[in-house]
C-alpha cells in the first residue's frame, strides 16, 4: 500500500516540535519558555516552517499539521 507523502517530511525534530506547539495555539514567547529557547529562535523556526510548508501564516501551517496527523491516525 502506498501512502501520500506527508507534508511535514522536510522538517527538522525541532521544527515538528514547534510546529506541533504552534498547532496547538501556542505563542512564540511560550513556546520559547517551553523548550528552553530564545524568542527569537522560535520566531526563526517559525519562519522556517512556513517556507517549507509553502504555508502562509501559523493558521494555515497548523491546517497542515492536524490534517497530517488525521492523515496518519486514519492508517
Amino acid at each position: 500500500m502506498t501512502f501520500p507523502p506527508q507534508p511535514t517530511v522536510g522538517l527538522t525534530d525541532r521544527e515538528r516540535q514547534v510546529l506541533g506547539l504552534v498547532a496547538d495555539g501556542h505563542t512564540d514567547a511560550e513556546i520559547a519558555g517551553m523548550l528552553t529557547l530564545s524568542v527569537y529562535t522560535v520566531q526563526n523556526h517559525v519562519k522556517s516552517i512556513l517556507r517549507k510548508l509553502n504555508a502562509r501564516n501559523r493558521t494555515q501551517a497548523s491546517t497542515i499539521y492536524h490534517q497530517a496527523n488525521m492523515t496518519n491516525s486514519s492508517h
